[in-house]
């Protein structure tokens, strides 16, 4: 699924679990350590969403992550896990047994990996060109 679509369902979700518990951005900042603004930017879907924030967001509302990215229309996740191979989801039931210091620690390894991967692509897309 296209990342536009879930962070859409997700923004519509987080604005509707917020609401249904009575939370405003700033109480949800205040929950989350995210700032008041970030949580304005997710949920109008202009900021790209984190697996540390996501997860604290999760926390804060008292649901479970999938929860966030559940299609309220039919009922269904806009993340689908028969795309992941065994192996994988063993390895994320193993990074989300981690304490909260060390999954952010994780997440942010993940980030510069990811990151240091997207822009040798580039490079070899110019240097092909």
């Amino acid at each position: 699924m296209e990342n536009n679509k879930i962070n859409v369902v997700f923004s519509e979700n987080l604005k509707r679990l917020r609401k249904k518990r009575g939370l405003s951005q700033y109480d949800l900042a205040d929950l989350t350590g995210i700032s008041r603004r970030m949580i304005g930017h997710y949920e109008n879907h202009a900021a790209k969403l984190t697996l540390t924030n996501i997860d604290k967001i999760a926390n804060a509302l008292k649901v479970k992550v999938i929860d966030l990215f559940k299609n309220e229309k039919n009922d269904s996740s806009v993340i689908d896990p028969s795309v992941f191979d065994t192996r994988s989801l063993k390895k994320l039931q193993d990074i989300l047994s981690l304490p909260h210091n060390d999954r952010s620690d994780l997440y942010r390894m993940l980030n510069k990996m990811i990151r240091k991967n997207q822009l040798e692509k580039e490079k070899n897309k110019l240097e092909k060109s």
